[in-house]
């Protein structure tokens, strides 16, 4: 008989905490009654079946354990105590890994069965849970008479198992005995090792902290043993070979492989990375580099402290604190050599409210990296900036938390985002999301907004991607009504326009109707402060008269496509790339990308071939059908290079989708100039 993970848990806690209680125990590992019940007759079956007193409770709830069992358990007992010790489900799974791993002759059940304890069916089911264990690193094991079971894939995929799985395994009772009988290794050997990062540690002026002092010497001892095998790694994974080499560490990993003979350069870069990646209290990074880092993660905390409405004391602790995690965790994201780290928590409500926040504010520091920011990375960072503004007093002011997801590419999406923030200041915003990014999100979240239907259990408000200011002050009064039972006063303008219309003669009603919507817009002040501070790139400064075209008919929508990109490709703006991506994204006129009906926008990501920002306009005399008899006339390109450059132009370009008359001027109007004249109006 073995015991089970939740079993082998809950005999692990009262062990080391006999005065706990079931109510405490329930309330730490989240079960029920019945669980914690069931599992200490379970954790009772194994010990007098290995002829032990089993654990009694007091009429108080308290735990009597007899001084036998507890000195089984004790930290301080024979080395060779650990065999008397049945590993759980899990720690069975990472075992089996590791001899897996480490395996130089044939493996066949009957090495598992002899090393673990444990039935041949037992074995076979954890086969099982080890294979949903190395899917993830895209490996998988195989079997044949010749060599046993092996891993199948590449090298650094393997090393990253076997870094992950070590590190899972120094939480185990006698982790370290464990891992030398899987490694087939002496303690000595690992001792040699041992002595050798303390001269690293001499030669780079450092100090290893006690986990990585604890880990590196088992990492050290299987890449060794694999490249003595010839198992050696062949991909390159992008790894920066002139800047690994001019730093410390590659001169100090020589200590570790001066007994290997033509070591491999990416061998030496691999055993480099472990150093780098290993350590807190140390510089990695060139002076340029620290500089630059560090102003990644100060602009990062400055988008956080917008985004929570708070100004941090004492922020430039908080900056040295960062630059120190973040100089190691530079390289594990960079080269995804993150660890699975089982302890690592949200432990408070609080940090929950924070890591949101963190997570929508890291866009300067994956820049910096050229990559994104791993989850465990991200709550490490959540835990170093939760616990300085705890430690300084500051508190966040919890609010709900809301995503927008949008189908419609990044310009529209970031609109649609930026507007609902404005609109909604009550909440938090995550960044605007595709479909299949928001299926793939893992964190929580109260609120959704997106033009489309959702799969979803939480609140989803459907609403237009671009809308009008009597449309935002519409949804903002049913989204408070049903969210927080809020009821605001929403002033009706076609009533209003009835009224005036009584009174007085109204030369130019759509503007006056326009005019009204805005001066009654809630989120009016709030756009007048984006544009001004979103640059001065207005829609007449990037559709200049050289950048229309006018054409009596087109053939199809594909062509009216490549002709209304021409100008952009004949100055660079984009590459053919690009244009053969907005004709991959819509084979068709979308309406999603059509403004009111009246100007049609396809755009592709500023990674599919943009050069420079830039806009384009077809015109079309005769029109394009679309949506039941209408005809659209205007083709608009936009080649975008960020998320925010062409904001203000885009804002400026819906606007003028909003006048019928100023369009219907525009359909009259052939001549470039004066299409140029009607477009500066709106700049």
């Amino acid at each position: 008989m073995y015991l089970d993970e939740r079993s082998n848990t809950l005999l692990k806690e009262v062990i080391v905490n006999p005065n706990t209680s079931n109510i405490k125990l329930e309330k730490k590992f989240n079960l029920s009654r019945r669980q914690v019940s069931y599992s200490f007759q379970k954790i009772n079956d194994w010990l007098e079946g290995n002829n032990y007193p089993p654990i009694k409770k007091t009429n108080s709830g308290k735990f009597i354990i007899s001084p036998v069992v507890m000195k089984i358990f004790a930290e301080k007992v024979d080395e060779n105590r650990h065999n008397q010790y049945i590993p759980s489900e899990k720690e069975r799974a990472q075992l089996i890994i590791l001899l897996i791993i480490n395996n130089d002759n044939d493996l066949s059940l009957f090495h598992f069965t002899s090393a673990l304890k444990v039935s041949k069916n037992t074995i076979l089911r954890d086969l099982k849970t080890v294979q949903k264990i190395i899917e993830p690193y895209h490996l998988a094991i195989s079997y044949s008479r010749s060599n046993g079971y092996e891993l199948a894939g590449k090298e650094w995929n393997i090393r990253k198992l076997a870094i992950d799985v070590l590190q899972n395994m120094l939480s185990m009772y006698h982790a370290e005995a464990h891992i030398l009988d899987c490694l087939n290794v002496r303690s000595e050997e690992i001792q040699a090792v041992k002595k050798q990062m303390e001269e690293i540690e001499t030669k780079l002026e450092l100090q290893f902290i006690d986990e990585s002092f604890r880990l590196l010497p088992f990492i050290m001892v299987i890449i060794l043993k694999r490249m003595k095998q010839g198992k050696f790694i062949k991909e390159q994974h992008s790894l920066d070979y002139e800047a690994l080499a001019e730093t410390k560490e590659y001169l100090a990993a020589e200590v570790l492989v001066n007994e290997i003979d033509n070591i491999p350069k990416l061998e030496r870069l691999f055993i480099t990375l472990q150093l780098l990646t290993s350590k807190i209290l140390t510089s990695h990074l060139s002076d340029k580099e620290s500089l630059q880092l560090k102003e990644s993660i100060a602009q990062t905390l400055e988008i956080f402290e917008n985004k929570a409405c708070i100004k941090m004391k004492e922020k430039e602790v908080l900056l040295n604190k960062l630059m120190l995690h973040m100089k190691p965790a530079y390289y594990r994201i960079k080269y995804h050599l993150t660890t699975n780290y089982p302890t690592l928590e949200k432990s408070s409500e609080e940090l929950e409210e924070i890591h949101f926040i963190v997570k929508d504010s890291v866009g300067p520091l994956e820049n910096y990296i050229g990559g994104e920011i791993e989850e465990n990375e991200l709550m490490f960072l959540t835990i170093l900036i939760g616990g300085h503004l705890l430690s300084s007093g500051d508190t966040i002011q919890k609010k709900m938390k809301a995503v927008v997801v949008c189908p419609n590419g990044v310009s529209i999406s970031k609109l649609m985002e930026s507007t609902l923030r404005d609109l909604f200041p009550e909440f938090y915003f995550y960044h605007a999301l595709s479909i299949r990014e928001f299926q793939k999100l893992k964190f929580d979240f109260d609120l959704i907004f997106s033009p489309v239907p959702l799969q979803t259990e939480k609140k989803l408000f459907i609403v237009e991607s671009i809308i009008s200011d009597i449309e935002k002050m519409q949804l903002r009064q049913r989204v408070l009504n049903e969210i927080l039972g809020l009821t605001t006063n929403i002033i009706n303008i076609d009533q209003l326009m009835n009224t005036i219309q009584k009174y007085a003669v109204i030369k130019e009603k759509q503007r006056l109707t326009n005019a009204l919507q805005e001066h009654f817009s809630l989120s009016h002040a709030n756009q007048d402060n984006i544009v001004e501070t979103r640059g001065n790139l207005s829609l007449a400064t990037i559709l200049t008269p050289d950048m229309m075209v006018v054409k009596r008919k087109v053939a199809s929508w594909e062509d009216g496509l490549k002709i209304a990109a021409a100008p952009l490709l004949q100055s660079g703006a984009i590459t053919e790339n690009y244009v053969e991506e907005m004709i991959r994204q819509y084979p068709t006129m979308l309406p999603h990308i059509v403004l009111r009906n009246v100007i049609a926008l396809p755009h592709a990501g500023p990674d599919c071939g943009v050069n420079k920002i830039g806009m384009s306009l077809l015109k079309i005399e005769e029109g394009l059908p679309f949506n039941e008899g209408e005809r659209v006339c205007f083709i608009v390109v936009l080649a975008a290079t960020d998320k925010n450059k062409h904001l203000q132009a885009l804002r400026q370009l819906i606007n003028l989708s909003k006048n019928l008359e100023e369009i219907e001027q525009l359909k009259a109007k052939n001549n470039l100039n004066d299409l140029y004249e009607v477009i500066k109006k709106y700049s």
